[in-house]
């Protein structure tokens, strides 16, 4: 007997990304999922992320061998409340949700039962030009040749974070253990940071003069670089370390008085210098995602479907014979 069902709680991007992922796989599992917005379960099961869909959120978690959730910082709390006495005793709860560090109290503090693992899967390098969130731009290689960062409850059984190690490996990524607090901090430098910066550009030229015929005009640059503001859990994540936060956007503003100091002095070969090693510093950086080259972790044997289905899920068989 193994595992059957992987449940989906808040479908969007990376959410249904692994499910398309583990649906293309062809392991025999069933993918379920649910979603505050019905709109977005119904466009779900249109594109190929459930194979079932389901209104009731205890549903799907009662019924899930492995439980994904994905949901916005203001309601975590609820979400993990709800589910605290319904998880089954066998079962992997993998958060995808932003704050790991919040994530594991709340799993200590509501769940009965089950085995809470915090993970990030981070985007394909052909992937980071997207900036869309929604399940419209899910792919089922969103992860390949890239990171799962790993950050397990330490009352994880050892069996379970095997499992979810080898769900990275579905997703083509490569396991990366860390410290759940101390990736919360390193995101508010590369996610928080620069979302509130692009929301800063935003309101300035919302509120400049013939900002409409801006906006009309405005292309790719202005839509990447202001493209956090589609994150909901933005306002959350500035203030759940608000010292980072702060520490973070007093660097930028460093910087940016600085190459302000440049312009007004028309040290114009400055400028240009620094832009330049800028631009070559970014490139190395796509060189290393699009090369997952700078893992400082054995790389992942190389194993089958079937090798990988049966390591997957015999955790969750051998939890579920005990119980019976």
């Amino acid at each position: 007997m193994k595992a059957e069902v992987v449940g989906i709680i808040g479908i969007e991007k990376v959410s249904a990304s692994i499910g398309m992922a583990l649906r293309a796989a062809d392991i025999g599992l069933q993918i379920v999922g649910t979603d505050r917005d019905k709109a977005v379960v119904r466009e779900a099961s249109d594109i190929g992320v459930l194979d079932k869909r389901s209104g009731s959120l205890l549903d799907v978690v009662k019924a899930s061998d492995i439980l994904i959730l994905s949901v916005p910082v203001a309601e975590m709390d609820a979400v993990f409340h709800s589910i605290g006495h319904d998880v089954q005793a066998h079962a992997i709860v993998i958060d995808v949700s932003v704050l790991k560090g919040r994530g594991l109290k709340l799993a200590k503090q509501h769940l009965q039962q089950g085995h809470y693992v915090g993970i990030s899967p981070v985007l394909a390098a052909s992937a980071l030009a997207d900036g869309r969130t929604d399940v419209g731009a899910a792919r089922a290689d969103l992860f390949a040749n890239s990171v799962l960062c790993i950050m397990p409850s330490g009352m994880a059984d050892p069996d379970a974070v095997k499992t979810t190690v080898n769900l990275g490996r579905i997703l083509g990524a490569t396991p990366f253990f860390l410290d759940a607090y101390e990736y919360d901090s390193l995101m508010h430098g590369v996610e928080t940071a620069p979302a509130l910066l692009g929301a800063a550009m935003f309101r300035a030229v919302t509120q400049a003069a013939g900002w409409r015929d801006m906006l009309r005009f405005a292309g790719s640059t202005f839509a990447m670089s202001t493209a956090g503001l589609e994150s909901e859990n933005l306002g959350g994540m500035a203030y759940h370390d608000k010292a980072a936060t702060l520490r973070w956007l007093d660097s930028v503003l460093e910087e940016l008085q600085e190459l302000r100091r440049w312009l007004a002095d028309e040290d114009q070969e400055r400028v240009s210098l620094i832009l330049q090693e800028m631009a070559v510093e970014r490139e190395r950086w796509l060189q290393e995602r699009r090369q997952n080259d700078w893992v400082e972790v054995e790389p992942a044997d190389e194993l089958s479907s079937i090798g990988i289905a049966s390591q997957m899920f015999g955790f969750a068989s051998r939890k579920k014979d005990k119980k019976k």
